[in-house]
């Protein structure tokens, strides 16, 4: 798999970072905390519901949506409460 950016940003209404994968296809939680610190995962918001959904996280690599990829979505990012 070649090398894909995704789009994030810290919350809704603010301007995305494109960041790249890994060729496997995850985006490394190192990656995400690098740009935006102390977030520990991604959201976004499903086209059909609108509601959140939570993308997979495991052994450090955020893995994306089964239901298509990252394609050209906005991902934001989501931060340990309290």
């Amino acid at each position: 798999m070649s090398i894909e950016y995704l789009q994030v940003a810290e919350d809704e209404g603010e301007e995305p970072i494109e960041l790249p994968s890994e060729d496997d296809g995850t985006l490394l939680l190192s990656t995400l905390s690098a740009q935006f610190p102390g977030s520990s995962g991604l959201k976004y918001r499903n086209p059909e519901s609108k509601s959140f959904r939570g993308v997979r996280l495991s052994e450090g690599r955020l893995h994306p949506p089964p239901d298509g990829g990252w394609g050209s979505q906005i991902f934001y990012c989501v931060f340990p409460k309290g």
